[in-house]
């Protein structure tokens, strides 16, 4: 009887760990799964950005800035940028030296806006920016494309003098741990 009671429970408490463990899915199942994350992430992440470029509050963190001569320099992003809030820019060209008008090596140029021109008409949701400021250091324009998430950006600051630089990066709110930058003191 002993016996019994001691197989059937052996029994059942196989059949319990063997419901408990896991079928693995097979690779369609996974590619079906790993598709629908990437979805949802890129509707949040196009969302995000559609709601900072609304709000008119938004920050270009550049990786890489490139100048006249077409050199490409890779650049801390938290000191390299372009940002918008409300009726503000802000353009900071930085280095890691510490030595510049800016205290970060670099320049740190506000302006207000004058005009602002958002364009979404690519096909793919990509949106073109125009953007003029006129502040203490002179007149920029400043040429922004942005993918619809957001994970590809790009400006183009032509100062009136015929200066321009080039920047890459992503583009985040302002507001919100994305954002983190280091504004210097203003230069202009």
């Amino acid at each position: 009887m002993k016996r019994s009671i001691i197989s059937a429970m052996l029994v059942l408490l196989t059949l319990a760990a063997m419901a408990q463990t896991k079928v693995p899915l097979t690779r369609e199942e996974k590619k079906v799964m790993r598709a629908e994350k990437k979805k949802q992430t890129e509707a949040m992440l196009s969302q995000v950005t559609a709601d900072a470029l609304r709000s008119g509050c938004f920050v270009l963190k550049a990786d890489q800035v490139r100048g006249r001569v077409g050199y490409t320099i890779n650049v801390n992003p938290t000191i390299n940028f372009v940002a918008v809030e409300g009726q503000d820019a802000y353009v900071q060209l930085a280095s890691s030296s510490g030595i510049g008008f800016n205290g970060l090596g670099g320049v740190t140029l506000h302006g207000r806006i004058t005009s602002l021109d958002i364009d979404q008409a690519n096909k793919h949701g990509a949106y073109n920016i125009i953007m003029n400021t006129v502040g203490p250091g002179g007149s920029l324009t400043i040429f922004m494309n942005v993918s619809k998430t957001g994970e590809m950006a790009s400006a183009t600051v032509r100062t009136n003098w015929g200066n321009s630089v080039d920047m890459n990066g992503v583009l985040v709110p302002w507001t919100g741990t994305g954002a983190k930058i280091f504004k210097g003191k203003e230069t202009f």
